[in-house]
């Protein structure tokens, strides 16, 4: 069995799989659609990444190179000499107009600039500080506490406040921004099919235990990154009932990742179906 990436075809989220979920379904952890984990690739190449296929649906071909592998030519064609000086001198007038903007356009500062910059970094989590708060980073669970304030924490040594909680099945993520893909945040992939089976349960993994959740960290530098816990770590959480489709809980997760990664303190996750298969057309199998 290895680990490979591929990406969601709905929202791009990137996806880390084992070779032997290949042609399972799971739900994607940003947009929640159903998708098809497609098969590893025989050549590993880090910079190569896979594109899944929705649920029910055919994965998208892609064109065939013409002419026997050997990509056609485009016939060369003429460009006129007086369309050419025409674009020249729009281009010119362009730049002149815009180097004398501020001499003749005085635009008032409204609201809507800061809106649009508030919602872009809404939209991609914003760019994260360096964590400087307290570190309640340990791997002994003896005097572990839960803060009484909402998750928050450090994860790859970036300032981690919670912005978003969600169960998709029984997959809980916590991330900062509330849509788009997780560039700051993690996901506990917990061994139950629905949200509803966590209700009112609690659990405690330790670093020797053999069989644990996988958690998944996300997190962007330059791109995104993700690092994949199956066994090592040190969890302990505790899930509420289920009411107005959210179950509110408590966390404090601990990673042996060489950033010393931690998150901990109260959560309340939106419950999120996954979508139900399509029915196929009868007579197909």
């Amino acid at each position: 069995m290895s680990e490979f990436k591929f990406a969601c075809p709905i929202c791009g989220q990137h996806i880390t799989a084992d070779s032997k979920d290949t042609g399972s379904q799971i739900p994607c952890p940003t947009c929640f659609r159903k998708i098809v984990v497609p098969p590893a690739p025989t050549d590993v190449d880090p910079k190569f990444v896979l594109s899944a296929s929705e649920a029910n649906k055919p994965r998208p071909q892609t064109n065939p190179t013409p002419m026997g592998g050997i990509p056609r030519v485009p016939a060369k064609t003429s460009f006129p000499l007086a369309l050419l000086v025409l674009l020249v001198l729009a281009c010119a007038a362009g730049a002149t107009l815009f180097a004398l903007r501020g001499k003749f356009f005085h635009p008032k500062p409204g609201v809507h600039d800061a809106t649009d910059e508030n919602h872009n970094s809404e939209q991609s989590g914003g760019s994260q500080p360096i964590y400087s708060g307290t570190n309640r980073w340990t791997l002994d669970l003896s005097d572990a506490k839960f803060p009484d304030a909402p998750v928050s924490g450090a994860i790859h040594q970036r300032a981690f406040n919670l912005d978003r909680a969600t169960l998709t099945g029984s997959n809980l993520t916590l991330r900062v921004g509330r849509s788009g893909p997780v560039e700051l945040g993690l996901t506990v992939y917990f061994f139950n099919r629905q949200a509803e089976e966590l209700s009112g349960k609690t659990a405690e993994i330790q670093t020797n235990d053999t069989i644990a959740p996988r958690v998944i960290l996300r997190w962007k530098e330059a791109k995104r990154v993700s690092e994949t816990f199956r066994s090592g770590y040190a969890m302990k959480i505790e899930f509420g009932p289920l009411a107005n489709n959210a179950i509110s809980g408590k966390i404090f997760l601990c990673l042996p990742d060489g950033s010393k990664s931690w998150v901990a303190g109260s959560f309340r996750a939106e419950v999120h179906k996954p979508s139900p298969p399509k029915p196929r057309p009868p007579g197909q199998h």
